[in-house]
């Protein structure tokens, strides 16, 4: 039992080798860790790709720190086991957010937590869980869960999984198996994507799609990570961070993922409070913002960087204003730019060869800012190559009811295209009649006789209706 995997080749492609229909693809989101939210008998650790059950055989769940997509490998190695128990590990997934399930988080997967609505979960054999012996699975379209241990795979494991929602993975460290660790195989064989995944359409060979250039990916959108500080508060799909009116600290934010070499982050400031005590503050680490608790963060920000793991933190000085951007990127010798309305406001150098997250402290003047992209990169690879690539968004995209009320910057904020992120929602989708894109992004999507869905009910979209009001 070792290290190496090998995956049927029927049945998966690797985004750096092979294709699907000839587009090049990669999985371009961070690597799995563990949620913050866990059994009380789970300790993390090893940055929080390592989950152990110190005591006891139960009390065991914890969950991926991020959602999977439909076809995605979820990949467990087996650390840890113990003689003193019988049963193994449980896996399956989660539609419920983990932070929801933070206070009322069952003993047992089997049967407690997947009798609520939205999980789902099965133990797997005993003689399954070895040590060093590494597990994967994974869901495909049609809700089928597949796994396998090793170069071995064993076929559909369950079934019934709804995947038109987002879904987190579910592990229960139950029984014999009493530490595991998510790992990232990507020197053996590489992320793959499975040939039943339809939500990506290629109609062009040329196209190549490269996370290292900068080029667009699908579902790669920066936004906010789930964990923030206590008096910080996160809205519009994580696009949006508040600091709690009457507050003055404690308003963390981090980006949901590193940022990546010459990607540049912006940052618009959509809300101030001239009169507010303290000063904003910025940096970068190398601390997943999964592994850490919100009580953990400390009230000055000068204090993070005593932790064990990698912080840099700068105070920001600047009188911004509303409307405001700014602007992050690092390049290949750890140089980082920090541009206030592109005029460089900061510059110091960090360790280039760590993943490095951007995080926020919403303190002083600077109360509301929002994640608005690179509009540049946008407008190069989108308005270039949309007439070489026919695109149907990820069906885990929430319904238009989900998004948070308005912010002080828009009161028609709710409203806001779901393809840009930038524009209000003004067309109509012919026959759903869903309002959920801008005319602009809708019209670069679909053409006439093309097979792009509504992102909201998967109807194929037959034509755009722009809206005048």
């Amino acid at each position: 039992m070792g290290n190496e995997i090998s995956l049927p080749k029927l049945r998966t492609v690797s985004p750096y080798e092979g294709s699907i229909g000839g587009l090049r693809m990669q999985n371009n989101f961070h690597p799995l860790h563990f949620h913050q939210v866990h059994g009380d008998n789970i300790k993390l650790m090893k940055n929080g790709t390592v989950a152990c059950r110190h005591e006891g055989f139960c009390k065991g769940i914890a969950f991926s720190d991020r959602p999977v997509l439909v076809g995605e490998p979820v990949y467990i190695k087996f650390i840890e086991i113990s003689s003193n128990w019988s049963g193994a590990l449980r896996i399956g997934f989660t539609m419920n957010d983990p932070i929801s399930m933070k206070s009322k988080l069952p003993r047992y997967a089997c049967p407690d937590l997947t009798s609520i609505n939205g999980n789902w979960a099965k133990a797997i054999a005993e003689r399954m869980a070895q040590k060093d012996s590494i597990l994967f699975y994974y869901v495909d379209q049609n809700g089928d869960v597949h796994y396998g241990i090793d170069s071995e795979e064993h076929g559909i494991f369950f079934g019934g999984v709804n995947t038109s929602e987002k879904l987190w993975a579910v592990l229960d460290i139950y029984g014999n198996t009493t530490a595991v660790e998510f790992i990232e195989p990507r020197s053996s064989i590489q992320d793959f994507i499975s040939e039943s995944d339809h939500n990506i359409i290629p109609v062009n060979s040329d196209f190549q799609l490269s996370h290292t250039e900068n080029s667009f990916i699908v579902g790669s959108r920066m936004s906010f990570h789930t964990t923030h500080g206590k008096n910080a508060v996160l809205k519009r799909y994580r696009l949006v961070a508040s600091r709690k009116k009457g507050s003055s600290n404690l308003s963390y934010v981090f980006t949901d993922r590193p940022l990546n070499i010459k990607e540049k982050l912006q940052i618009k400031v959509i809300n101030i409070e001239p009169q507010a005590s303290g000063t904003f503050n910025y940096g970068i680490t190398s601390c997943n913002p999964s592994s850490l608790l919100p009580d953990e963060l400390p009230p000055l920000a000068e204090a993070l960087v005593d932790r064990l793991e990698y912080w840099v933190v700068r105070n920001d000085t600047n009188a911004y204003k509303i409307h405001d951007i700014i602007t992050f990127s690092i390049n290949e010798e750890g140089e980082v730019q920090v541009l206030k309305n592109s005029v460089r406001s900061s510059r110091f150098h960090v360790d280039s060869t760590l993943p490095l997250w951007v995080f926020l402290n919403l303190s002083g003047i600077v109360s509301e800012v929002r994640i608005i992209g690179s509009p540049d990169a946008y407008e190069c690879d989108i308005t270039d190559q949309f007439g070489k690539l026919t695109v149907t968004l990820p069906s885990n995209i929430p319904s238009m009811d989900e998004i948070a009320g308005p912010s002080s910057e828009d009161t028609n904020s709710d409203k806001i295209c779901v393809v840009c992120f930038e524009e209000l929602a003004n067309c109509a989708l012919y026959r759903c009649g869903h309002v959920c894109m801008c005319y602009d992004c809708a019209h670069k999507m679909w053409n006439p006789g093309s097979n792009v869905q509504c992102p909201i009910c998967r109807e194929p979209i037959r034509d755009v209706i722009k809206i005048y009001t």
